[in-house]
């Protein structure tokens, strides 16, 4: 199963998950912070890089 449609190596898995997990710290310190910690963004980001690592 692959996550993205088209194919990617290493590297580009690596380069779309660091910046999915930009993304979501930005939106997650704009919108959700009040109600939740940053390391719960933090923990569940680093699972979905390793999971689009390793499946990409």
């Amino acid at each position: 199963m692959r996550i993205f449609p088209f194919k990617t190596n290493l590297w580009d898995r690596f380069f779309f998950g660091i910046s999915i997990m930009f993304a979501l710290h930005l939106f997650w310190v704009r919108f959700v912070e009040a109600y939740v910690p940053l390391y719960v963004a933090t923990a569940g980001s680093l699972v979905f890089l390793a999971v689009l690592v390793i499946t990409g």
